[in-house]
């Protein structure tokens, strides 16, 4: 944990009937983590006081003192239509929004800033209650921070090498290691490896690559590209349905192909018409990475994206990974050896680095 610097509290707050939770902006999915009534109170100071050895002083008196008044006013006289409330901590301000209407409810700054207990009030009202022993602020503090609830104040932020304007590597991060979203593609491709199998054609790829990936259940296996190539069985177009006879494959892989056609939905069409029945296409695209032709660069399709333009397939698994850190990891061209597994492992669904899906026709 930091001993130095200044921190402040962004967060966003589903306030339930029963419980207090993250509403946006979890890490590993964990939208919807309750909080307990020490978290409340931590984050209500240190949305005003940015100094930790400060904070740690209010906290242990606050926590001692009976509920503020002024705090018990507010919430008392706090109005919304609905069962639950969204309370915006951020910038120096606690706002409070109507779910149902979309329009703010109230604002409890001036509360919040005098008493430091307007969270901890709204936590009493769904009958939260303190742990009868005295929590550690540190270790408190930290499970904020690595939730993204506690951040750098405005100013504090140290970018140090990143603070540039030209990228680490700008070939992906080759010249240092295995570029981000190879990596993802490689955990990809582990989860798939038993399951690809019968005759095989890859998009973009070549008849050697299933060895490259390790795919031993193959009856067949051939690359498909738009140029003739070494190790290339088939030349064409894969937005091109003719290029393949309807119904003769049993698994087709695409990986970094859709993002460089014109109309991708078509290939996903395509590969769905060159598949038997039951057969299995395995695709990657890149969400967070450089521009770069080959010969164009089009798209940069989402998990949602993948979803609908195979919404027509029988059955459809997307896998997302990455984080904020690897996001700028991969756009920077940093390596991934130059991360931790935690730092490679930690999902954020808001910050895919790499969208797979497993879809079946």
């Amino acid at each position: 944990m930091p001993e130095n610097g200044l921190f402040t509290s962004t967060v966003a707050l589903s306030a339930q009937p029963d419980r207090m939770c993250v509403k946006a902006g979890a890490v590993n999915g964990e939208e919807g983590f309750p909080l307990s009534l020490d978290m409340l109170l931590i984050l209500d100071i240190m949305l005003h006081e940015h100094d930790l050895a400060a904070a740690e002083a209010q906290f242990t008196a606050v926590r001692k003192a009976p509920l503020a008044a002024d705090a018990q006013a507010a919430v008392d006289e706090l109005s919304y239509s609905g069962n639950t409330c969204s309370i915006h901590a951020r910038r120096g301000t606690l706002t409070v929004r109507d779910d149902r209407k979309m329009v703010r409810a109230a604002d409890l700054t001036a509360q919040s800033r005098s008493t430091r207990q307007v969270l901890r009030a709204l936590g009493m009202r769904r009958n939260l209650s303190h742990d009868p022993e005295t929590p550690n602020f540190r270790e408190l503090f930290t499970e904020l921070q690595e939730r993204g609830l506690l951040v750098p104040s405005i100013g504090e932020i140290e970018w140090g090498q990143l603070r540039r304007l030209t990228p680490i590597c700008p070939d992906f991060g080759i010249s240092r290691g295995t570029p981000i979203d190879r990596h993802y593609l490689n955990q990809f491709i582990a989860e798939i490896r038993d399951l690809v199998q019968g005759d095989v054609v890859e998009i973009g790829g070549n008849d050697g690559n299933k060895d490259v990936y390790g795919f031993t259940r193959t009856s067949g296996y051939r690359g498909l590209d738009i140029n003739d190539a070494p190790g290339v069985s088939l030349v064409g177009d894969a937005a091109d349905p003719g290029i393949i006879p309807a119904d003769s494959l049993d698994t087709i892989i695409a990986f970094n192909v859709l993002e460089h056609t014109a109309r991708p939905w078509q290939v996903v069409d395509n590969m769905r018409q060159w598949l038997r029945k039951g057969g299995t296409a395995y695709c990657m695209v890149p969400s967070a990475q450089r521009l770069h032709g080959a010969p164009e660069d089009y798209w940069r399709p989402l998990p949602a994206a993948l979803r609908e333009m195979f919404g027509a397939w029988s059955e459809q698994t997307v896998y997302q990974y990455g984080n904020p850190l690897s996001v700028i990891a991969s756009l920077m061209g940093i390596a991934a050896e130059e991360l931790d597994a935690l730092e490679l492992s930690t999902y954020h669904p808001d910050y895919p680095v790499a969208s797979c899906i497993v879809a079946r026709k």
